[in-house]
């Protein structure tokens, strides 16, 4: 980690009061979470499953499985619409404050950074622990943490925190600065590899000493951020702590935690994702295919209604293929033993599902627009697909731009210019702004094309297909087309170039308008006849 490390001072038990007053209000979301967590994605089920139960089935009592693979696509629809793995989705452009004559010059070295940025983020293990992360968004809060590698070749090394782990608080702003994380249970060599600077205790390091493979537990970990702190190189304290001893007391510029959710409700800290908005429907239909499954399991395995006589004992005999019943005639012509009616009504229990099933794709935004192998897709389809996906999500976008692509950026420059790889650049929309180039903000960009498309076939239906040219500056809009559709700048005409051209084109006009003229007056002149006088 970084920072200086500074003497443990007398307020451990402020922060452990703080420490448990956030783990208190995460508490209340256990039984709601666990259930989430349970139906959807049961293999990071962690609230009542710890380490000691490795290798436990936990989706034992997951009866329909269509939330779980609802989520997978969830998960896979966001990471490819946000930040879509071995791409990059962000750039970095000149702000406002710079000149429109320097912009272009600006724009070109900010790309050479976004590249090297990249490069470094693609080399990573970003896209693993971020795919994690959103199965966590998927509920409602995701949690990942950037640290510093270990090397110039590996600079960053991301991790994805179960939420069942993390107990966090919400500044005035609604920011997620204050952030605890506990272990159940960690190995001391591990601590000592994860936290070199640590300053054991001297019973935890007698421990060690007697067994390397000691385990300690309830040890905590939490960045406590300062708002009112003058000094921005200490706004955040990073501590580790264990029963009544810091392991790890540092100040900090930049938080290593980004936490993310996909929606709130106001007095609330976690968020709230489309799981929790579809687990009415999810355990209605988990329900419906247990009693489905029961009632399968009753009419293929039928209970049987007999009379009990000298003759026929219900207690000795068995039923089962190529046995002979002995039974006694029975006065009323009916059958000493007969199996129950079917009790089952499979056709409500198949329409019902069905229902259910198509309520729960839509909320996790399974499948908007039908199946991907549909024979009538085409490319206008896709981009329908790309459109309709970014207006259904739009709102929780607005909310993981700041909270998630944002936060991780900063997070890697910061790590990148403390290593020297990089220098240091100052993201305040002024000087340097970041643009976003992820599919879901192209699709957005997309509308603003179709809009100028429309309206330009507008201009040419009462202007006429060449007058409509005129309103169109051939200057601007290669760039801002370009822009809207993320595409690469470096390989597009820059505006001086494209002046250029149309400045030697209309050199070259005019140059031929006097060509022709002066061709046009040579050969209309005719010579002068003589004066012969009237005839």
């Amino acid at each position: 980690m970084e920072g200086t490390v500074i003497a443990p001072i007398k307020d451990l038990e402020l922060i452990k009061r703080r420490y448990k007053k956030a783990r208190t209000k995460a508490d209340l979301w256990i039984s709601l979470l666990e259930a989430c967590y349970h139906y959807t994605v049961p293999s990071r089920n962690l609230f009542y499953w710890t380490s000691q139960y490795q290798g436990a089935q936990k989706n034992a009592r997951v009866w329909d499985t269509t939330a779980v693979e609802g989520v997978r696509n969830f998960v896979s629809k966001i990471q490819g619409g946000l930040c879509p793995p071995q791409q990059c989705w962000f750039l970095l452009e000149a702000g406002v404050d710079v000149p429109d004559e320097h912009k272009e010059e600006v724009n070109l070295a900010l790309q050479e950074l976004t590249n090297k940025i990249y490069h470094y983020i693609r080399r990573s293990n970003f896209d693993l622990a971020i795919n994690e992360c959103f199965y966590d968004l998927a509920i409602g809060t995701g949690c990942l943490i950037c640290n510093p590698g270990s090397n110039d070749d590996m600079p960053l090394e991301f991790f994805s925190v179960p939420l069942a782990r993390v107990a966090i608080e919400e500044t005035v702003t609604n920011a997620l600065e204050t952030n605890f994380r506990w272990w159940d249970e960690i190995r001391i060599e591990d601590i000592k590899e994860l936290w070199p600077q640590a300053v054991l205790s001297p019973l935890v390091q007698n421990l060690y000493n007697e067994d390397q493979n000691a385990t300690i537990k309830d040890l905590v970990e939490g960045t406590i951020y300062y708002p009112n702190e003058k000094n921005e190189k200490e706004k955040y304290r990073y501590v580790v702590f264990f029963e009544d001893q810091f392991f790890v007391d540092e100040r900090m510029e930049s938080s290593p935690w980004i936490v993310f959710r996909w929606s709130k409700v106001n007095n609330e800290i976690y968020g709230r994702g489309p799981v929790i908005d579809a687990l009415p429907s999810i355990l209605s239909l988990n329900e419906l295919a247990r009693v489905e499954m029961a009632s399968a399991n009753f009419n293929v395995s039928k209970p049987y209604m007999a009379y009990s006589d000298g003759v026929f004992n219900p207690w000795t005999f068995k039923l089962e293929p190529n046995t002979v019943i002995p039974v006694a005639p029975n006065s009323a012509g009916q059958w000493p033993i007969q199996a129950f009616p079917d009790t089952a009504n499979p056709q409500f229990m198949q329409l019902t599902s069905v229902d259910l099933r198509m309520q729960i794709n839509k909320l996790l935004y399974a499948d908007p627009l039908g199946p991907v192998t549909s024979p009538q897709q085409t490319a206008t389809e896709i981009a329908l697909r790309q459109r309709n996906m970014a207006e259904e999500i739009g709102p929780p976008f607005t909310r993981l731009q700041p909270e998630l692509l944002t936060r991780v950026l900063k997070r890697v420059m910061h790590i990148l210019e403390k290593k020297g790889l990089i220098s240091k650049v100052r993201i305040n929309g002024k000087e340097v702004q970041i643009t976003y180039k992820s599919p879901l903000v192209v699709a957005q960009g997309q509308q603003d094309v179709q809009g100028f498309m429309n309206w330009f076939q507008v201009m040419q239906s009462v202007q006429g297909p060449e007058a409509a040219l005129v309103n169109v500056n051939p200057v601007k809009f290669p760039q801002w087309s370009s822009q809207k559709l993320g595409i690469d700048p470096t390989i597009i005409t820059s505006e001086q170039q494209m002046e250029e051209f149309y400045a030697s084109q209309s050199e070259k006009a005019q140059e031929q308008e006097m060509m022709m003229m002066e061709g046009a007056q040579g050969g209309t002149q005719q010579p002068i006849p003589a004066n012969t006088g009237p005839v």
